[in-house]
């Protein structure tokens, strides 16, 4: 049970293993396009050259530049995603690509930029490789800034990373850090963001999605021999401790569809009975447990391994590998009690490479999930399979957005969400079968058979059109009160009582087991920055200037898109007779076309009444030189999400935009009066810009503003597309909540 760690001899079996049949990329799909010979070679030329040019990462560059015409780039891009060996980094090498950052404190100090640096590195004696492929912030004023920078060979690349750790690098009293692109573990989540953004300028939203794919498969050759070197020793110790082993990896890692460059290795084990074999009763679990090492001599039999309970089964391997120094050197070894009890094997090394050999036993279940998740991607039968893409989007954006840890350490979350990317590919899985409004998942099916095909085009048509319909669906999905169950939303107490699940803020039913609500242990917390989270994507998606990457930083993009927006309500004050006086111009939207549109809005949705102070025959009409005097007696802006959360536990058959319009009907009237103010409706001069001027007769202006602000920055732009199809008039037709509820 002691081994010579040191030893190469043995074949890689960690990637033998996963070319069996199932998994078998060459294998053509029926009614898929495959690559074929010429494709593969014509790919392959154009690698050569992307590879002579920049040796294969490009930075600010698009991939038609070595391609003739639209399809020559096609071809390219779909041999690149069809490539899934373990040679993607030699095809796409930007091993010699660090990424530098700093930290500009003191704003009134002279600012640090990317030539500045550039010229620092060359003058202490670093040789750059080609500047016009170098990336930087594509903001100068941020306190937090980054330069990326391909050096002239990958020894050159160590060799500033190196120095970077064990001396450090200053400049103007700022401290520089520098970190290969692509790490032990992958690339970093922040260093993707910002190779992504500074790559944004240079592909639509397809080409970036590529792009994006292509960066989190990368995976270092060192990464990949030490996963080799553990996952043979790992075997071999299951080999003296178990009779006939069988060690099967499963899970992203050994999927060619799911597979990143950070992939944790599933590893079930089993017994296998050979032809003609005597199966031995089982010796008493007690004996075992009291002297688990004896396993060493009389390795469990097969009969142990099915009969045990699997708990027992994992602590017995836990004694035995935590007390053999050979492992306590190479690996921290921990038992997690859960469902599906397993043994964590973690390399320890010097470098921060983060290795996680998952160690589950007579796991077949297990086994079946993963490979209902690569089935149900390869049955997709769109063009370059765009679910395998989406899927991999979903889960990263999760990452990038503190829902899921990263792979390093300071990408580890505190407090835990309890999320895992198994749950969000269930959670595209029950869209993708809502929207198309059919069951596709049989998980009592043979392998094979267990997913119907369909086809991403047809349902979504693109990226961006799946990403708005997905997130939208779950902006309206009751989580408080609704389960997911394979196709399925039901009331979570139903499942309660049928299933025995255990009500929680997230309450998923396992396709593969629909007695296990595999999100039980989600937190509250969770759900809440989930749904924030949701809300801020269906913001940024909105825009009419959409990047893919946007979503990979949700709320800091959309608080950047909210400071950045300009300002349409603006407050002026003037004296007059001594007293100061305060007026208010809202710039309208092009939704808001007549004043009665306009005149709806005030008094259905902010609940504004006319003044029975002001009373005339045009009382009205906003366009009259004395416009409308209006009299607000109702915050009906604040405490909304309250208020709209119960009415959608209660109503789940109503539309947003009906949500919202009879939440403001709730509102009553509060005793004192908010504000009194006069309201005229008029057009910029020789535009077609349309403007609410408002005077403040009494009251804040504070409330008023925040009153306006609702009203055009939220209610019409949340609702901006059903209100430019229906027209505004078509909340006169949303029934009242009194008339509801009678």
């Amino acid at each position: 049970f002691v081994y010579d760690t040191d030893s190469e001899s043995d074949d890689y079996e960690c990637m033998d293993d996963s070319k069996d049949e199932k998994d078998n990329t060459n294998t053509p799909v029926p009614g898929k396009r495959g690559v074929g010979e010429d494709d593969e070679e014509y790919a392959a030329d154009y690698i050569d050259e992307y590879n002579n040019e920049f040796e294969g990462y490009l930075l600010n560059q698009d991939v038609a530049d070595y391609a003739e015409n639209d399809e020559d780039k096609r071809k390219f891009i779909s041999y690149v995603n069809m490539s899934l060996d373990t040679g993607l980094i030699e095809n796409y090498d930007c091993r010699h690509v660090v990424v530098a950052r700093w930290t500009q404190i003191d704003q009134t100090a002279a600012l640090i930029n990317a030539k500045a640096i550039v010229n620092f590195f060359e003058t202490v004696g670093y040789r750059l490789g080609q500047k016009n492929r170098i990336g930087f912030s594509l903001s100068s004023n941020g306190p937090e800034q980054y330069i990326i920078l391909p050096m002239i060979s990958v020894d050159e690349a160590k060799r500033i990373c190196n120095d970077s750790e064990t001396k450090g690098f200053g400049l103007n009293s700022t401290i520089i850090h520098i970190n290969p692109l692509i790490g032990v573990n992958g690339i970093r989540l922040q260093d993707g963001n910002d190779f992504l953004r500074v790559s944004q300028e240079c592909f639509n939203n397809s080409e970036m999605m590529d792009l994006f794919v292509i960066s989190i498969r990368l995976e270092l050759p060192e990464r990949l021999k030490v996963i080799e070197n553990g996952l043979n020793l790992i075997k071999r110790g299951i080999s003296e401790l178990v009779d006939n082993a069988s060690c099967e990896t499963f899970g992203s890692f050994s999927s060619k569809v799911r597979r990143t460059g950070f992939s944790d290795i599933d590893i079930n084990v089993e017994s296998v009975r050979k032809p003609g074999q005597q199966m031995p009763s089982p010796r008493p679990l007690k004996q075992i447990l009291a002297y688990p090492k004896c396993i060493t001599d009389h390795p469990l039999t097969k009969a142990e391994l099915e009969s045990y309970p699997q708990e027992e089964t994992v602590k017995i391997l836990f004694h035995c590998f935590n007390d053999n120094p050979v492992f306590k050197n190479k690996f921290r070894i921990r038992f997690v009690p859960a469902r599906t009890p397993i043994l964590i094997f973690n390399t320890i090394t010097n470098d921060g490479m983060n290795v996680s050999y998952d160690i589950s036993i007579c796991n077949q279940r297990g086994v079946d999930k993963a490979d209902l998740l690569d089935e149900f991607i390869i049955k997709d039968r769109s063009e370059d399979n765009k679910m395998k893409n989406a899927m991999l989007f979903i889960v990263h954006w999760a990452r990038t957005n503190k829902l899921l840890p990263g792979a390093y350490s300071d990408e580890k979350l505190e407090p835990k969400t309890n999320l895992n990317s198994y749950i969000f590919n269930q959670l595209i899985i029950h869209f993708v079968q809502a929207a198309a409004d059919k069951i596709f998942i049989h998980p009592q099916a043979r392998l094979g058979a267990r997913v119907d095909d369909y086809n991403f085009d047809t349902l979504f048509g693109d990226y961006v059109k799946f990403l708005s319909d997905f997130f939208k669906y779950y902006a309206s999905f009751d989580f408080t009160t609704k389960a997911i169950y394979g196709k399925q939303a039901m009331q979570k107490t139903t499942l309660a009582n049928v299933h025995g699940a255990k009500v929680t803020p997230l309450m998923m039913m396992d396709p593969m087991d629909c007695t296990h609500n595999i999100s039980a242990k989600v937190t509250e917390e969770a759900m809440k920055q989930l749904n924030g989270l949701i809300r801020n994507t269906l913001f940024i998606l909105k825009q009419k200037q959409f990047r893919l990457n946007l979503l990979l930083e949700t709320n800091e993009t959309a608080v950047a898109i909210m400071k950045n927006r300009e300002s349409k309500i603006s407050v002026t004050a003037k004296m007059l007779a001594g007293t100061e006086k305060h007026y208010m111009s809202v710039q309208l939207p092009d939704v808001i076309e007549t004043s009665n549109d306009l005149m709806l809005l005030l008094t259905r949705i902010l609940r504004f009444d006319v003044s029975p102070n002001y009373q005339g025959p045009s009382v009205y009409d906003l366009y009259n030189t004395g416009g409308v005097v209006f009299c607000v007696q109702s915050k009906s802006w604040i405490g909304r999400r309250k208020k709209k959360h119960q009415m959608k536990s209660a109503r789940s058959d109503l539309t947003p935009l009906q949500l919202d319009v009879i939440c403001s009907d709730t509102y009553q009237y509060e005793d004192q009066m908010v504000a009194e103010i006069r309201v005229v409706m008029g057009n910029a001069p020789k535009t077609t810009w349309k403007f609410a001027y408002i005077e403040m007769m009494h009251g804040q202006v504070s409330d008023v503003r925040d009153a306006m602000h609702y009203l055009m920055d939220q209610f019409v732009f949340n609702n901006i597309e059903e209100l430019s199809h229906n027209g505004i008039q078509s909340i006169a037709k949303i029934p009242t909540a009194e008339s509801m509820e009678s």
